[in-house]
This record gives C-alpha cells, sequence and structure tokens, in this order.
C-alpha cells in the first residue's frame, strides 16, 4: 500500500510538472519524468533554501509552470486572494536590491535592556551562519507576492507552491518576507505602483528563484538546522 501510495504522488508530481505551454521535454531542466519515485519525493520531502544563485535566465516554459503552480493553489472558498509580480528585467530588480539596502541601513532598533550588558541603542546582531545569504538582486527571477489582508496563509500556501514546482524543474529557491520593511516603507505608494499591486492588497514576501551556485561554499545549508521531530510532532494513533 505505501509502495503504490509513493508511485501515486509520483505521477501527481510529474503531472502538475508537465502543465501548460508545452511539454517538460521542452524545458532546459531534465525532464520531471525521468526521475524515480524517491527523487521525485525527496525533492518534496527537503526543499532547501537557497543561498546563492547563479545568474543565469530562466526560460519562458518553465517560469510559467512555476507561476501556475501558484496560481493554482489551495485557496479557502477559492477566493485566490493573491497577486503576483514576476520580475525578470535585471534593473528593477537591482533598483529594488539598492532601496532594501537603504532600508535596512536606514532601520531603528528599539533600545537594547539595560540588564543585556550592551549599550542601549546598539543594533542586535543577527545570526549569519558560516555560509552566504542571498538577498534581494542575487537572483535572476523575483516573484513578489501580494495578498488581501487576512489572507496570509492563501499567500504562503502559493509561493509554497511555486518554490516546489521550481525545485522540481531543478532551480533553486529562496523565500523572504524581510522585504515588507521596504514595501511597507515612506515609498509604498511609488514601488505598489511600480510593480501593479492591487489596490486592496498587501506585500507580504518574496520568491526568489534561480540555479544555485554550486561552487559557492555552504550554498544551501546556511540556514539553521531542522528540530528534531519529536520536537514539532504529535501522532495521534
Amino acid at each position: 500500500m505505501r509502495k503504490m501510495k509513493s508511485t501515486l504522488l509520483a505521477g501527481m508530481l510529474a503531472a502538475i510538472a508537465c502543465l501548460s505551454l508545452g511539454s517538460c521535454q521542452s524545458s532546459s531542466t531534465p525532464a520531471v519524468s525521468t526521475l524515480d519515485d524517491n527523487q521525485l519525493i525527496g525533492i518534496i520531502e527537503d526543499i532547501p533554501t537557497v543561498q546563492a544563485f547563479l545568474k543565469d535566465s530562466i526560460p519562458g516554459a518553465d517560469l510559467q509552470r512555476i507561476i501556475n503552480a501558484g496560481v493554482n493553489a489551495p485557496s479557502a472558498l477559492n477566493k485566490q486572494p493573491w497577486h503576483f509580480t514576476v520580475i525578470t528585467h535585471s534593473g528593477t530588480i537591482e533598483q529594488l536590491a539598492l532601496a532594501q539596502k537603504e532600508s535596512m541601513r536606514n532601520m531603528k532598533f528599539p533600545p537594547m535592556p539595560k540588564n543585556a550588558g550592551k549599550d542601549a541603542g546598539e543594533k542586535p546582531k543577527i545570526p549569519t551562519g558560516n555560509g552566504p545569504r542571498a538577498a534581494l538582486g542575487d537572483s535572476p527571477v523575483v516573484v513578489v507576492v501580494s495578498c488581501v489582508p487576512g489572507s496570509e496563509l492563501d499567500a504562503g500556501l502559493a509561493c509554497q507552491n511555486m518554490s516546489a514546482m521550481a525545485n522540481l524543474l531543478g532551480y533553486g529557491t529562496k523565500i523572504a518576507s524581510s522585504v515588507k520593511m521596504l514595501f511597507d516603507g515612506d515609498r509604498k505608494d511609488e514601488y505598489y505602483a511600480m510593480l501593479q499591486v492591487p489596490e486592496d492588497q498587501s506585500v507580504v514576501m518574496v520568491l526568489m528563484i534561480g540555479k544555485t551556485n554550486t561552487e559557492v561554499y555552504d550554498a544551501m545549508t546556511s540556514a539553521t538546522p531542522r528540530k528534531p521531530e519529536s520536537q514539532v510532532v504529535t501522532l495521534l494513533r
């Protein structure tokens, strides 16, 4: 029975990956149908956060499949309360990247507690791990995800669907929500107009997509280790 379920799941994933413009064979990446059951399940079971991307562009057919996965994600009452701004123009991505760096420099942190043993107002140190940390501007494709307030769960499901599809097609991804500080800042109206965000929606996250730069040390493992399953899963038999 378990083997049958595994085969069915693998078949479903392969079918999803071959939807929309053309077949999997037209993609620049290996056809999903060439992967065995364990490889397909393994991709979904352990999607890494990529911290170093190559600048190689993504073919339109592959990008369309990725976006279709978001469009067809589960949605409460089928309201589909999301919007995806897909950016492939390097100049636009670089413009947003520079703006985010500027917003981070101007970011004001609350005073540190006196018992912290540090000067008040000192910026807390953010753990960076041993490897690089991809930021806006490092990937050739950026998908800005917005949604109607209160529908963040739906938007998250859509973003995860796109991330899963990208990984099935051989790309790497990183989901980042810190960009809200940029898009909800003093220049919010300017950025929302540029990204054509619907008036009733707010930006909640971005999805960075591209080929993984495997020559960079720790390109896929600089995130903190997963918690033990015993801490996050309760099984009721």
